[in-house]
Parts: structure tokens; sequence; C-alpha cells
């Protein structure tokens, strides 16, 4: 089993954002991100096929709190909820 499937379930918080994935290459696609106060990172569902349409875009501009693990750079979300702006701590 890999490093990323031993993790502890961790829980982050932030805003969905979509924006260009892999610009300039063939892969090129629209990513739906989670942007959080430790940084940005792809998010998607945990177990979910990368090459199926992303259900957490419908989140977009929203935010929200996940609980899942993280690898190098997507966060693979086991849940999620939306919450309040206030409540991500993006107010300032």
């Amino acid at each position: 089993m890999s490093d990323d499937k031993k993790q502890a379930p961790k829980k982050v918080k932030g805003q969905i954002i979509l924006k260009t994935f892999a610009r300039t290459t063939k892969s090129e696609s629209l990513g739906v991100y989670l942007q959080t106060a430790d940084g940005t990172f792809l998010i998607r569902p945990a177990g979910g096929n990368p090459f199926m349409d992303n259900p957490l875009a419908a989140l977009a501009g929203k935010y929200i709190e996940a609980q899942g693990r993280k690898s190098s750079y997507v966060f693979f979300a086991k849940t999620w909820k939306e919450i309040t702006e206030e409540e991500a701590g993006s107010k300032e």
C-alpha cells in the first residue's frame, strides 16, 4: 500500500474554484480546485473516475469543508459539506 493511502484522514476548508489544469498540453482541461489558507490544489471525490465530470464543479464559488487524503497535488475527498465563508476562515 502506498504512503498516501496510509495517511490519517485530513480535514480542509476553503473555496471551490475552476481554472485551467495542464495548460498548453494535450491534457489541458478545466480543473476543480480547493483554495485554502495553506494553498490551492486539485480536489476530486475519492475513488472517482478522474476522466469523468467532477461533481464538485457544481460548487464553484462556494465554500466547503472536506475530509479525505492529500497526494502531492490532489485532495481526494471522502466527504464534503458546504459551509459559510466565515466558517472557512476567509473573512479578513
